[in-house]
């Protein structure tokens, strides 16, 4: 705790001391602060499909209250905002240094956060980009559940077909999904070298002549489609070996275990020992009636004198075959008429066309955010674009360094009293629930699909309850104080009584006499049934 307190002493100092000043080799830096130029400056786009709302303020649990940044502030938007440049960006001949901060202040299930540079074009329209809107780079943050990657695409024009294509970077560096922000850093070298960093270290190396798919220039060769393998190539390096034969003591009936003959039944082996016994601990209820429950019989239980496993019927264990060599196959030997593996030839490759420095892109005339979030209040911050490393070293020393570390307390504060309300023997048990609870509303509002699915786990077990079908209750026996005192006649009645995981048997008829005046005797018989002990 004292140490997050200097930390935030610190950073104040800091921020009133010290404040990032663009040089000559600034092409583009944007921190928030002045929120009439940023308000102005940032477009969005007027296409209907953009419907997110952007905010520039603070973070939610700020470090500085005054720190403001670009917020996407709601979940399940499309979001188009772009800062037009007043002059194009062109990178022959010299280093580009790509720089922006990125905070998913509320986690991340799937959501972009990734920027675009947009290509400098006589048809750009600020107010009127999508998805289709030529850019020269992208490059930043893509996150969708378990599938994360750091993006750099180049548009490169086909010189050929005069088309352009879009260059991937075979690498899929890991995207930083906590809720503390990071900083992403593009390095274009002019020697067709790049660098990205997150955090100012270093996560992809590459170069722009074979880490990229497709490439940027095709082969100068290509397979002849013309051509086909001869009808007599030989591509089977090995064969059986001529004249081989199965030796005469190969045995094939052998099989592959037999019984140990080194075995010996154990001296202490109970062979007539049953696996289980009747408890000793138990005896007949005092309340057990044979002539109504049957014949009571005493649970069984585990025989103790099993635990080692040694009763029952003694096997004898097997061992692996020592003669076993399975089925006889003629040895593998150089094939004399091998001649490799076929390839078609080669021709040249009639599209060919070699671009000597592909790291030069097309000029770029804006900065944006073209994305769909499922995550609200993600907050961007500290964009720069500049020739000079130095210059970007300088922004993230002076306005994220003392930040993040701040954060970094913060969260790990906030992570320990997390893990503290997740242990059930840690807390009040109402504060558990609570937590749970709150938890599952954050993530729902990332994905509402988890209400529905929550709704239907409560409604199912209701209407099954009401719709099930009731048993019938059983028959009500007719007696003799029941039968009509004038009608003089003989009933037999038989009444059914039904009890679960037992057999039904006929009890002997109980007979009852009566006399009264010309009545005659009323005799019932009454099914009953045995219960029956279940094994323990």
């Amino acid at each position: 705790m004292n140490k997050l307190i200097l930390l935030l002493i610190l950073s104040i100092i800091i921020g009133v001391c010290i404040s990032f000043t663009p040089s000559k080799d600034t092409l583009f830096f944007e921190d928030f602060q002045d929120l009439g130029k940023s308000s102005s400056k940032w477009i969005r786009s007027s296409n209907q499909e953009y419907s997110g709302i952007i905010g520039f303020k603070p973070a939610n649990d700020p470090v500085d209250e005054n720190d403001m940044g670009l917020v996407l502030t709601q979940a399940g938007k499309r979001y188009a905002v772009t800062y037009q440049l007043s002059h194009s960006i062109d990178n022959t001949n010299k280093e580009l240094i790509v720089q922006y901060e990125l905070q998913f202040q509320e986690g991340v299930t799937c959501s972009g956060g990734y920027i675009k540079l947009y290509t400098d074009r006589e048809d750009f329209n600020v107010e009127t980009v999508d998805s289709n809107t030529p850019y020269s780079i992208m490059f930043g943050a893509d996150v969708c559940g378990s599938n994360d990657r750091i993006h750099f695409i180049v548009r490169h024009l086909n010189p050929i077909t005069k088309v352009h294509e879009e260059k991937l970077i075979t690498a899929k560096p890991s995207v930083r999904k906590d809720r503390v922000s990071h900083i992403y850093t593009l390095i274009i070298r002019p020697d067709n070298t790049f660098t990205i960093k997150v955090d100012n270290e270093s996560v992809l190396d590459g170069s722009f002549h074979d880490s990229f798919t497709p490439a940027f220039n095709p082969p100068k060769e290509i397979d002849d489609p013309t051509d086909s393998k001869p009808s007599d190539w030989v591509d089977n390096a090995e064969i059986p070996e001529p004249g081989a034969t199965k030796p005469d003591d190969w045995d094939e009936d052998q099989p592959l275990r037999i019984n140990d003959p080194d075995a010996v039944k154990p001296s202490d082996w109970l062979d007539n020992e049953p696996l289980l016994i009747v408890d000793p601990s138990e005896s007949q209820p005092a309340e057990w009636n044979e002539e109504d429950d049957g014949e009571w019989e005493a649970p069984l239980i585990e025989n103790p004198k099993c635990a080692s496993g040694q009763c029952g019927e003694w096997v004898v264990p097997t061992i692996p075959n020592p003669l076993y060599k399975g089925k006889w196959s003629a040895p593998m030997v150089p094939n004399p008429a091998y001649k490799g593996e076929w390839k078609p030839k080669q021709i040249p490759n009639p599209n060919y066309f070699n671009v000597e420095n592909p790291y030069i892109v097309d000029p770029i005339i804006a900065v944006g955010i073209e994305v769909l979030s499922n995550t609200r209040d993600i907050l961007f911050d500290n964009f720069i674009i500049t020739h000079s490393q130095e210059e970007a070293q300088q922004l993230l020393q002076e306005n994220w360094k003392e930040k993040h570390a701040i954060q970094k307390e913060r969260q790990a504060i906030k992570d320990a009293e997390e893990a503290k309300k997740l242990d059930p023997s840690q807390g009040d048990i109402f504060e558990t629930i609570q937590f749970y609870l709150a938890l599952f509303q954050t993530e729902a509002n990332q994905n509402p699909l988890l209400y529905l699915v929550a709704f239907s786990s409560l409604l199912l077990p209701i209407v099954f309850c009401f719709t099930r079908s009731k048993k019938p209750s059983p028959k009500k026996v007719k007696s003799d104080d029941d039968s009509t005192a004038s009608t003089t006649s003989t009933t037999s009645t038989t009444t059914s009584v039904n009890k679960e995981s037992v057999s039904i048997q006929d009890k002997p008829t109980i007979e009852s006499d009566e006399s009264d005046g010309d009545e005659t005797t009323t005799t019932k018989k009454s099914t009953v049934t045995k219960r029956t002990n279940k094994v323990k």
